[in-house]
């Protein structure tokens, strides 16, 4: 019966029909091997900003660590398993911080933001992962003499460009360098209640592990370079539901931009041991 749900499946509306497909729930018999799947490929550029501005944006019993640096980063996912050999891109607003749970303080990277431009992993992220996705344009990189440039957009408004150049392997260093401490990546869930407006019928933290998914990920290609990235100022005519969003990100003071980096990864997770954190 669709209508009698059973524990350690996944279900998401509209729920007449039963269990949903998705990256953690397969049809019968099908397994994948997250050694090799997906493929992706990650540009990103980190910017020193103003402590204070990245503190506004932060929910109750989080605090900054580190210095306040923002990281950009656009990513280009094919072969996967779970899409039947498609893909899809998105792109993460993201900084360090420390959540102080009842159990003791979480350290990890607060995502903010994560757009894609596909509905379906959307969909999944938001309601079973809490992770905080929306929809943008995420075309394919542009390449000339070394430098890559990517832009994403709303409805043909574009909205953020990202540029990384100059780019080299470092001597000695096979992948970004680890941090012991880290342990994973943090989301804010929010889901409101309905009818009783600004009330909240889920508000809780996430964590999504990332020592399962390092398991499994082999890094074919690691470089870092110079880069930077821009947030275009919008109107509400320009976008009508994100420019709250990309406004905020525009007014962020650029302290001066701290490197970029380009990664090409096989493997993952369908990243299921993702849990609540009270």
């Amino acid at each position: 019966m669709p209508f009698d749900p059973k524990a350690g499946q996944f279900y998401r509306m509209p729920i007449f029909f039963g269990p949903t497909p998705g990256p953690r729930q397969w049809p019968e018999g099908r397994t994948f091997d997250f050694t090799k799947t997906p493929h992706m490929k990650m540009l990103g550029v980190r910017m020193l900003t103003n402590a204070d501005q990245l503190k506004a944006m932060l929910p109750e019993r989080f605090e900054l660590r580190g210095p306040p640096v923002v990281t950009v980063e656009a990513n280009y996912m094919t072969e996967i398993g779970w899409l039947a050999g498609r893909g899809y891109n998105l792109c993460d607003v993201k900084f360090e911080v420390t959540f102080h749970g009842k159990a003791g303080p979480v350290h990890g990277t607060l995502v903010l933001v994560r757009w894609e431009n596909l509905c379906d992993p959307i969909l999944s992220g938001r309601e079973e992962l809490g992770h905080n996705k929306l929809y943008c344009e995420i075309p394919e990189p542009r390449v000339i003499d070394g430098r890559h440039s990517a832009r994403m957009s709303w409805l043909e408004t574009p909205f953020l460009d990202i540029n990384i150049w100059d780019l080299a392997a470092p001597t000695g260093m096979s992948g970004p360098p680890a941090d012991p401490e880290h342990q994973g990546m943090l989301s804010y869930k929010y889901i409101p209640k309905t009818g009783d407006w600004g009330e909240a019928d889920v508000e809780y933290v996430t964590l999504s592990p990332h020592r399962p998914m390092r398991e499994n990920i082999t890094i074919e290609r690691f470089e870092l370079g110079q880069g930077s990235f821009q947030f275009w100022k919008s109107s509400w005519e320009d976008l009508p539901t994100l420019y709250h969003i990309v406004n905020a990100f525009a007014e962020l003071e650029n302290h001066g931009f701290q490197g970029a980096h380009l990664v090409q990864t096989v493997g993952g997770s369908s990243i299921a041991e993702t849990y609540r954190v009270d």
